[in-house]
């Protein structure tokens, strides 16, 4: 379904997101309209798309003295009542606080990842957003505490040495400017990125009633900045991942850290995080091929002794990723705004 040149172009877009079609070209061996026309067929197909989001622990460092910028996150497991998994799905899709929904194995039918500004207003929103949902059974809850590696992160590897270095530098020059700091224009912009992170200037500028000047440099100085995120993406497991299991561990407290650290530098690790409850690391994995979590386990076991699989959920469909939401064959479908955190300054 995709081919190689498929591939590299996600993967060079994840690399450098808003880079034009005309520096990426040379790197890929290819001509500017080619590289369009790819792309098109890619996100028309929903094969592939891009997302602009921020991340609050990195918006922490602009929060003015003496504020701390509020934000928690939380996986919820969910038990529908019998034949009413859709319904529930369909509830929960439109809901912008609810940021991924999965079906997965086990005595849990779904799972959903929830973002809110406290603990507490997590809480009260499952209470009455989910819980109280029609066809839902009963829930539980596991916080979420640090996030060592997240979905923005995870590269394909489909590019060569070189490409790749012609890439990141096709990526420096698109974005020369000096990073920015969270704002209300920044929040506006990025509000008009989030679905398609290579909007044109012209359209940011008239939807955010800004210059054009404005829009692309303050595009530039946001593609620069540590607190966001310009994520391309793909529908994994239409074109070949056929494996997503997510692996609970419990690990002493002082192995966590480099545990984690460890196994973010595998390749079929696409999120890692620390979370509160009878397994205090989770990992997602994308795989070719089941048989593949053998090794993945094996090295787990290399990096952390003590550390014990508490669980092991297969993912055998995704609704929801972190706003984009999927038909029942994996392709995107539309898209959910993501909750933008604020600054109390802001």
């Amino acid at each position: 379904m995709l081919d190689d040149l498929d591939f590299q172009l996600i993967n060079a877009l994840q690399i450098a997101p808003r880079s034009p079609w005309s520096a990426l070209g040379p790197a890929l061996r290819t001509d500017a309209s080619t590289l369009s026309r790819r792309w098109s067929r890619l996100t028309d197909a929903g094969l592939a798309w891009t997302t602009c989001y921020v991340l609050p622990e990195r918006m922490q460092a602009y929060s003015p003295r003496g504020q701390r910028l509020r934000s928690s996150h939380a996986v919820i497991e969910i038990r529908c009542e019998a034949g009413r998994r859709a319904e529930v799905i369909a509830a929960l899709a439109p809901k912008p606080a609810v940021l991924n929904i999965e079906c997965t194995s086990g005595p849990r039918d779904l799972t959903v990842n929830i973002a809110a500004a406290s603990p507490s207003m997590i809480d009260d929103y499952i209470t009455a957003e989910v819980a109280a949902l029609p066809g839902v059974i009963a829930t539980s809850t596991r916080f979420v505490r640090i996030m060592y590696r997240e979905g923005s992160e995870y590269d394909l590897d489909a590019l060569r040495p070189a490409q790749r270095d012609r890439v990141e530098e096709a990526g420096r020059s698109a974005s020369s400017e000096a990073a920015i700091a969270p704002s209300p224009l920044t929040e506006r912009i990025i509000q008009s990125l989030q679905a398609d992170v290579r909007r044109p200037a012209s359209e940011v500028a008239d939807e955010v009633g800004i210059s054009v000047p404005l829009a692309r440099r303050t595009m530039a100085q946001l593609a620069r900045s540590d607190w966001v995120r310009m994520r391309a993406d793909f529908a994994h497991d239409v074109v070949g991942w056929n494996a997503s299991v997510n692996l609970w561990v419990t690990v002493p407290q002082d192995s966590l850290a480099s545990l984690a650290s460890g196994l973010s530098q595998l390749p079929s690790v696409r999120l890692c995080a620390s979370t509160l409850g009878p397994a205090n690391l989770v990992i997602t994995l994308w795989m070719r091929e089941i048989d593949e979590l053998d090794a993945i386990e094996s090295r787990l076991r290399q990096l952390a002794p003590d550390a014990r699989v508490a669980d092991r959920w297969m993912t055998p469909r995704v609704a929801k990723r972190m706003g984009t939401l999927f038909d029942e064959s994996g392709r995107r479908v539309g898209y959910v705004p993501v909750p933008l955190p604020r600054l109390a300054a802001a």
